[in-house]
């Protein structure tokens, strides 16, 4: 069949022009590709080409207003991603400009991993040198890198992701109104609500905390070529666990995750109605507390085989919170002091302590108690 223009009395070499020029102006336009893309390795930065690279095949880049992201996931999933991270990092600069301290931000955006998968995360992390243990991410001063994998995909909510496909399969099938399809509904929901929980756990206890590492290390904070109380590194990093809103990680509220655990260890039973600071003794005699004399000054107290490791994050978080908030002046000049001493040093537990009690006071029985009291006081306003 002839065009419609030829039958109207347009020449054929015509018509084909006016095509070639409508074809043009879409393609121009983005309505339609006529021609293949130049290859993307041609406009990517170095810094995108060796990301890409340590990720492997089947990657893309994504670049948002801090991070540099390497991810094979799909859209929705990183943009929750890319909120979560960006909410952190406006945290931790809001701590740090809160206590008046010197910090950087780096004109390289800060790179990261995203996995969908979990078995891509650990072939990373082996390829990289790293012992993530069953973590679920974690952030590499050697690389300057942060790595994560969706936590949907995690191995211990394989069952119950299971379940839930298989309910959500058969609902179909009970078109019917009832108790049964009710019932059927309601377990759908409380699976489901279960499978998110844990997943909000990992988001805040995993991914906000290892990017709050990952930003208190490039904001100067941290020395990468040095050391600092690890107690503080990892008590720091709990403050950006707590759930995020639009001004970023919320690092003056309390950690509900830390604080129940604290609770449990020293009253020693789940979920604690009453704890009192005679527990204190009790916990650290039994070996389920660290001395705090021990705590702050003993950076071997959280390598990964020592035991009851969870309760020494616990610990640490409380301290961190506890000087947050009632010696705040003094806690900006102990950062700051840490923040400036050489790095080219070791520090040894003795060193470590009598640097804190220059600035804080003696850690003796009168301290324990103001720092006890305080994080007796606070409420737990959810359980795990």
């Amino acid at each position: 069949m002839r065009s419609n223009a030829t039958r109207q009395g347009m020449p054929g070499n015509a018509c084909l022009a006016v095509m070639l020029v409508c074809l043009a102006i879409l393609a121009r336009w983005g309505g339609l590709s006529i021609a293949r893309a130049a290859d993307d390795s041609e406009t990517r930065s170095a810094s995108e080409v060796d990301l890409l690279k340590a990720a492997g095949d089947g990657f893309n880049i994504k670049s948002t207003a801090h991070f540099l992201i390497a991810y094979d996931s799909d859209a929705e999933t990183l943009s929750e991603f890319i909120a979560r991270v960006e909410a952190t990092y406006r945290g931790v600069y809001r701590f740090l400009k809160l206590h008046d301290l010197d910090s950087t931000e780096s004109e390289q955006k800060l790179e990261m991993l995203f996995f969908e998968h979990p078995d891509s995360f650990v072939d990373y992390a082996k390829r990289t040198g790293s012992d993530v243990a069953g973590a679920a991410g974690f952030y590499s001063p050697k690389t300057n890198r942060s790595a994560f994998y969706h936590a949907l995909n995690m191995q211990r909510l394989e069952s119950v992701n299971k379940q839930i496909a298989s309910i959500e399969g058969s609902l179909d099938e009970r078109k019917r109104s009832g108790r049964d399809r009710k019932n059927v509904l309601k377990q759908l929901r409380i699976l489901r609500n279960q499978r998110d929980q844990t997943i909000e756990s990992v988001n805040q206890l995993v991914v906000q905390h290892e990017v709050a590492h990952q930003v208190l290390y490039n904001a100067g904070l941290h020395p990468r070529n040095g050391v600092q109380p690890t107690w503080l590194i990892e008590g720091l990093a709990c403050l950006f666990e707590t759930p995020p809103d639009r001004n970023g990680a919320g690092f003056a509220t309390v950690n509900q995750y830390r604080l129940l655990n604290l609770r449990e260890v020293l009253a020693n039973e789940p979920s604690p109605k009453r704890v009192t600071a005679t527990s204190y003794k009790e916990a650290v005699r039994s070996g389920r507390l660290i001395p705090l004399r021990r705590l702050i000054g003993d950076r071997r107290v959280f390598d990964t085989n020592q035991p009851n490791i969870e309760n020494a994050y616990a610990e640490a978080w409380s301290l961190v919170h506890f000087l947050h908030h009632r010696k705040r002046e003094a806690f900006g000049d102990y950062l700051t002091v840490l923040a400036r001493r050489p790095v080219d040093r070791e520090y040894s537990p003795a060193t470590e302590l009598m640097i804190f009690e220059e600035v804080f006071g003696p850690v003796d029985d009168d301290f324990i108690a103001q720092w006890l009291d305080f994080i007796l006081d606070l409420r737990v306003r959810q359980v795990r």
